[in-house]
């Protein structure tokens, strides 16, 4: 038999990748004495996907029953805020009060967006060797403050171009002719007014 229960409250296992809820079946639900409470139901849920809701006063799971056994077959919350999704549009929302507007879209037009809280931080972590690939490439990115390996300056010194090396070519005016024992040592880093505003590395 299915029906719609509230649900009083979520267990998550410390033994396994299982989630439990107590319901409240029919009678008060604000009245422990009149409604038939039922402890560790255990919550269908998608392989892939393991989320815990946050408790409302509106939350419902729609069960089965088998004899004594009771599985919740899905949760819903008509509560909360509404999502305008598009036909063909798969999304991925938070189920708590604090991260109900962090959303993942795969949009009806192929494209995907990530949108975190307001002021949240989208990250992308990595363990041991692996990287974070963007568009296939393979070199590394840069960072504000990282330093700069200069190999060559070309400059111009009156009539003569100035070429900085290891040695200083052409400083003394005659084209070809390196002065003797003169360098230039070239310093610096990647200046913190560059670089994308809310993107770090």
């Amino acid at each position: 038999m299915l029906s719609f229960v509230n649900v009083a409250r979520f267990v998550v296992s410390t033994a396994r990748r299982v989630l439990t809820a107590s319901i409240l079946g029919a009678g008060d639900p604000g009245d422990d004495a009149s409604a038939e409470r039922v402890d560790g139901c255990e919550v269908a849920q998608p392989l892939g996907l393991f989320a815990q809701p946050a408790v409302t006063a509106n939350t419902e799971a729609l069960i089965a029953r088998m004899g004594d056994e009771v599985v919740i077959l899905a949760v819903v919350d008509k509560s909360r805020p509404a999502q305008n999704v598009e036909a063909g549009e798969t999304r991925l929302y938070g189920v708590g009060a604090s991260n109900a507007t962090t959303v993942i879209r795969l949009r009806n037009d192929g494209s995907i967006e990530i949108t975190a809280k307001d002021g949240a931080n989208v990250a992308v972590n990595v363990s041991g060797a692996g990287d974070v690939v963007l568009d296939g490439g393979s070199l590394k990115s840069a960072r504000v403050t990282d330093p700069v390996n200069v190999a060559v300056i070309t400059a111009t010194a009156g009539p003569y171009p100035v070429t900085f090396s290891t040695a200083l070519v052409n400083a003394s005016g005659v084209p070809g002719v390196p002065t003797v024992g003169a360098t230039a040592t070239i310093s610096g880093v990647i200046a913190s007014s560059g670089g994308a505003a809310h993107v770090k590395a």
